[in-house]
């Protein structure tokens, strides 16, 4: 088997972003081995427009649709968060860290369990502050979209073009 095929199936067949040791460790590969393989695979796809990409997240790599196709062949995936969950999230994202009372004024009770989901995903961490909490985001938040988005400005944004949100006004 070639390296490529091999890093290729391991990218494909990961649900979340893969460290270049895993996959030396587990293909048995090298690193040099291993980094050459994703460039070259970014590569054909880049050259042959494909619909898929593999993109750097931190230290991580993953096999993705780009961006364009993500919305219009959603249908065909089982999304894990429901949109009204999303909202909650993109709110989080957007005023971070913001107070859980806060959150309870702009979306209503269902935030509990908005928050209860969330963190069980590990995509927001929560910190007491007097009576209330404090949310924001952990560094999950960009490996589960598959955003290479560091800083708050980008990932607000992302959200709210993604759920066609108008958050300046709240």
């Amino acid at each position: 088997m070639e390296v490529k095929q091999l890093v290729e199936a391991a990218l494909f067949s990961s649900d979340e972003p893969v460290k270049i040791s895993d996959l030396t460790k587990y293909l048995r590969i090298d690193n040099k081995s291993a980094y050459k393989a994703i460039k070259e695979l970014q590569k054909e796809y880049n050259e042959r427009n494909s619909s898929i990409e593999i993109v750097r997240i931190g230290k991580r790599y993953v096999m993705q649709l780009k961006e364009e196709y993500r919305e219009m062949v959603n249908v065909f995936g089982k999304p894990e968060l429901d949109k009204d969950v999303l909202k909650t999230l993109a709110i989080i994202a957007y005023y971070q860290p913001i107070k859980q009372s806060d959150l309870r004024e702009l979306v209503g009770e269902k935030i509990y369990e908005h928050v209860k989901i969330l963190k069980g995903k590990k995509l927001i961490k929560s910190k007491n502050y007097g009576k209330t909490t404090l949310l924001s985001l952990t560094k999950n938040f960009n490996t589960y979209f598959g955003i290479s988005a560091m800083d708050s400005q980008s990932i607000k944004k992302y959200l709210a073009d993604k759920l066609n949100l108008n958050l300046e006004g709240r």
